[in-house]
């Protein structure tokens, strides 16, 4: 194990405290696991957390193993000479998401801290939600609850819904109920 190895390390460990520079440790350690190919220093960041017994910053480093090096597996192997475990994470054949790297390298930029909120959101996808078809049957019944002011009402909203998302734009709805 290098100097730098184990400075990293011992660096993460003192920053379990502030998840800015827990975040600034991470991505070092991902760094020179690119660099090396090496995981042991991921594997003494996920010591460090234990060791302190923060359960967390274990569950946040494992979960930047699996999105930096997606189908990454985590293995307990016992010495044979010594008869101690030990944790190993294998990588072979996986390349890394350098897009995480990326947004890693932004956040740590940005000093957000890698136990908040907005780091978790940053790796999570969002998806676009597809509406329902329409139902014509069920649109016909609804309008003719309504009264005629109230139609001309949902007239007016719906002709100003088209032109807006003709100029995608997003429509604010009026302080009036419309139905």
């Amino acid at each position: 194990m290098t100097n730098t190895v184990t400075k990293i390390e011992a660096n993460f460990g003192r920053s379990l405290g502030n998840g800015a520079n827990m975040g600034k440790y991470t991505l070092e350690a991902f760094q020179t696991v690119l660099e090396k190919r090496d995981t042991t220093i991921l594997i003494g960041l996920i010591n460090q957390a234990k060791k302190r017994d923060d359960t967390l910053a274990e569950r946040a480093i494992k979960s930047m193993i699996n999105i930096v090096y997606e189908g990454a597996k985590f293995k307990t192997e016992k010495n044979k000479k010594t008869g101690k475990t030990h944790a190993k994470i294998i990588i072979k054949g996986l390349k890394a998401n350098e897009k995480a790297i990326a947004i890693m390298e932004d956040l740590v930029e940005a000093k957000i801290s890698m136990r908040g909120s907005k780091w978790k959101e940053a790796f999570t996808t969002k998806t676009v939600k597809k509406s329902a078809p329409l139902n014509v049957k069920s649109f016909i019944e609804t309008c003719s609850k309504r009264s005629i002011d109230e139609l001309k009402e949902m007239q007016k909203i719906i002709k100003a819904t088209i032109k807006h998302q003709e100029n995608n734009v997003v429509v604010e709805l009026p302080n009036k109920k419309a139905a």
